[in-house]
C-alpha cells in the first residue's frame, strides 16, 4: 500500500505492532521483495523536498534524482549517485564513487527522522539499518558547491605503490574495481593531472553498474592491500572499492572461503550485527523485515 504523509505512515506503523503483523517499508520497490512480509508499505508518494541555501529538506519518497538535477540547476552537488528515494539512499547508506571526497550519507545527512511504533526517533546512527529497525520519514542533507568539471583517468591495472600516489594528488574520486583476472583504476580530478602513463582521460564520474545485488556481500577495510586479499581468498566475479568509503562489495564470491579465512561479511538482507542487536529493544516484536 502507498502512504502519503508521515502520519499515515506512523498508524500503519502502529496498526502493525498493535497486530504483529510484518510488514516491508520500501520506497519505488525496486528493492527485492521479502518474503515473510505481511504487507508492503510504499513511501513513494511522500516526494516533497525542499532546497534551501546549502541544505535539502526531503521526505523519504523524495526522488534523489530529482533532487540531484534542482540542486545542480543552483550549481549545487548532492553527492551520491543513487537513483531511488532518499528512504532508500539512507536505509542503504550506500556509497557512491564520490564517496572518495564526501563520505557516504551519513556522512553528509544532518538529521533523519525514523518512525517505530513509540514515535518518531532522530538518530543518524540509524542510517544504514536497512529498514528493520523503523521506517524513514524525513530526512536534512548538505549541499555541496558543484565542481565544474570532472575529468576521470583510467587504466587496466595497478602496480603496488599506484593507489599511494594518486592519493597524494587529493582525487575527488578514487575507485577500484576488480574484473575477474585484474584491477582497474578509475581516478578523478577537478582539473588535468599529471596521473602517469598508461591512463585514458575521459570526462565525468566513472559509474559502477551492477547486474544482480543479490549476490553481493560487503566487507568492511579501507585499504588496496586489504582490498586485494579478500578478492583473492573470495575470487568473486566482480568487487570494487571506493576509497574511503570503508568498505569493499564483491558479487558471486566464495562466501564459505572467506569464512575460513576469518573474513567477515554481510548482505542486503542481513544487516550489519550491532543492528540486529538494537533491534531487539527497537523491535522486540519484529515487525520491521
Amino acid at each position: 500500500m502507498d502512504v502519503y504523509s508521515e502520519e499515515e505512515l506512523f498508524k500503519v506503523i502502529r496498526d502493525a505492532y498493535t497486530n504483529s503483523k510484518k510488514i516491508q517499508i520500501l520506497g519505488k520497490g525496486k528493492h527485492a521483495k521479502k518474503g515473510d512480509a505481511e504487507e508492503f508499505i510504499y513511501t513513494r508518494k511522500m516526494d516533497w523536498f525542499e532546497i534551501k541555501g546549502d541544505k535539502v529538506q526531503a521526505l523519504a519518497g523524495a526522488d534523489v534524482v530529482k533532487i540531484r538535477k534542482e540542486a545542480s540547476e543552483n550549481n549545487l552537488l548532492l553527492p551520491t549517485l543513487y537513483d531511488g528515494t532518499i528512504g532508500g539512499l539512507l536505509a542503504t547508506n550506500e556509497p557512491s564513487p564520490l564517496s572518495t571526497t564526501y563520505g557516504r550519507p551519513r556522512d553528509f545527512t544532518s538529521w533523519v527522522t525514523v518512525l517505530t511504533p513509540y514515535g518518531g526517533i532522530r538518530w543518524n546512527f540509524l542510517i544504514g539499518s536497512r529498514g528493520i529497525l523503523g521506517a524513514i520519514s524525513r530526512a536534512e542533507m548538505k549541499l555541496f558547491p558543484k565542481p565544474a568539471k570532472v575529468i576521470t583517468y583510467e587504466k587496466k591495472s595497478v602496480e603496488d605503490n599506484e593507489i599511494s600516489k594518486l592519493v597524494e594528488l587529493s582525487p575527488l574520486v578514487l575507485l577500484v574495481d576488480y574484473d575477474r583476472e585484474k584491477f582497474n583504476i578509475h581516478v578523478s580530478f577537478e582539473e588535468e593531472k599529471n596521473v602517469g602513463p598508461g591512463y585514458l582521460k575521459d570526462e565525468g564520474v566513472p559509474v559502477v553498474e551492477i547486474i544482480d545485488e543479490s549476490r553481493e556481500i560487503i566487507i568492511e577495510g579501507d585499504s588496496f592491500s586489504e582490498f586485494v586479499r579478500v578478492v583473492n581468498i573470495g575470487k568473486p566475479v566482480y568487487a570494487y572499492w571506493v576509497y574511503k568509503s570503508g568498505i569493499f562489495k564483491l558479487y558471486d564470491a566464495d562466501t564459505e572461503e572467506l569464512s575460513k579465512a576469518g573474513v567477515k561479511f554481510y548482505t542486503r538482507d542481513n544487516p550489519k550485527e550491532v543492528y540486529l542487536k538494537l533491534k531487539r529493544l527497537l523491535d522486540f516484536k519484529n515487525i520491521f523485515v
